[in-house]
């Protein structure tokens, strides 16, 4: 007999990621994306619409927030805009609902599109943010027959940054691979009594009345050389950071995405869109946005995104660099978080910043997985080796559903 489960990631920020439904599901249904076959009709999946929405909210409820309490309003018309309204909303690339036996919705997979190029031609890619199902017992093949469905779509590439260790595995059963370069996320400690009580926090409350205690305990430890993760800032540096707005930031983004050969066809519109909804996750801080400069002529060098406020985890959202120079990107981005009063930094990782965060002696993990399943062998190459930016704006770590509360 085979078992199927949903799962929630609870990440270290104390929220719940949105994240894929395991299995170890029908073999027929897991390895259908590798038969040459016509897949067969699925009537129990179709596409997500407008009138589903209650339903669908109720269910995200249920399975990733509070299930003792009715989903807010607001819920309902955030799933609306980003699903069904985005900006760039493609209806060959839509998100599905699986039904049930009695025709209810009872699953759902949320899909966002995005239209990349690939050294100057057009691909489309899907991003699938969420999967949930209710019941999973009652429903054992649900989630397969949903990711299933996604990617057998037109899409030239279908994106999942979220994927936990068992759907990973789901994944690997359909014969895809996640993304090593992609799926690591880093830990820099700036101050470690302050760390540890903003980790106590998150499982106990009432311990924000230690962080005093704990910023004093720092402090000491900075002025006699205690502290092992003190910032050692070279005054002499040849760069320099500050605060920029959005249409700076939109301005400058394609110069950072020039290298890469995949990468999204961003414009104006779009990346206001993003950046909107980027500036309404305040559950984990504010959100700085900064580019990073030479000091000779003022030429930028990079820019970082980051959620942060004192006494907490700052969070990096986005970080973009010139080839050759992200170890000054993430001196700055370091620097400006500890004086910020940030008592750690963690991130995701790309192959572009792996080495530049290691070397400032940072700790890698995986909690979630990237999977990038690309059609042409020569688009999954880039992906592979790293030519590619498929995070952050990107992907799907801007949204409200990862990260804070609705």
């Amino acid at each position: 007999m085979h078992s199927h489960q949903c799962t929630t990631n609870v990440s270290d920020d104390g929220s719940r990621r949105i994240d894929q439904v395991t299995a170890n599901s029908d073999p027929e249904v897991l390895n259908s994306n590798k038969s040459s076959e016509p897949a067969r009709p699925d009537c129990n999946v179709r596409e997500f619409q407008s009138p589903d929405i209650p339903a669908v909210a109720a269910l995200f409820q249920k399975t990733f927030r509070n299930p003792r309490k009715r989903n807010s309003a607001a819920l309902g018309d955030y799933l609306n805009e980003i699903f069904l309204r985005h900006p760039w909303y493609d209806p060959e690339i839509p998100s599905w609902v699986y039904l049930d036996k009695e025709g209810r919705v009872s699953g759902f997979i949320g899909v966002m599109p995005m239209r990349m190029t690939f050294k100057g031609r057009s691909v489309r890619a899907g991003v699938a943010g969420s999967l949930m199902v209710e019941d999973p017992a009652r429903n054992p093949l649900a989630g397969a027959r949903l990711m299933r469905k996604f990617l057998s779509g037109p899409q030239d590439i279908s994106l999942s940054e979220s994927a936990n260790a068992r759907s990973t595995k789901m994944w690997e059963q359909m014969g895809i691979r996640p993304i090593i370069g992609y799926s690591l996320d880093w830990l820099r400690v700036l101050h470690p009594a302050g760390f540890g009580a903003a980790v106590l926090k998150k499982a106990f409350r009432p311990a924000f009345m230690l962080r005093p205690l704990a910023s004093a305990i720092d402090m000491v430890g900075n002025r006699i050389r205690l502290n092992p993760f003190h910032l050692d800032i070279d005054a002499r540096k040849k760069f320099y950071d500050r605060e920029i707005g959005d249409d700076e930031l939109i301005e400058k983004i394609p110069l950072f995405a020039k290298h890469y050969s995949l990468k999204p066809d961003w414009d104006v519109k779009l990346l206001k869109w993003l950046l909107k909804h980027s500036e309404q996750k305040r559950q984990i801080g504010a959100l700085h946005k900064r580019m990073v400069c030479l000091k000779k002529d003022d030429q930028p060098i990079g820019i970082y995104i980051y959620y942060g406020q004192p006494g907490d985890i700052a969070w990096v959202l986005q970080v973009m660099a010139l080839p050759g120079l992200a170890d000054s990107v993430i001196e700055s981005l370091l620097n400006h978080t500890s004086k910020a009063g940030c008592v750690a930094v963690r991130g995701r990782t790309v192959p572009d910043i792996t080495e530049a965060v290691t070397r400032q002696n940072s700790i890698l993990y995986n909690q979630s997985s990237m999977i990038a399943h690309a059609k042409k062998p020569d688009i999954q190459a880039a992906i592979n080796s790293g030519d590619a930016l498929i995070t952050g704006l990107a992907g799907e770590a801007w949204a409200r559903i990862i990260g804070d509360n609705i």
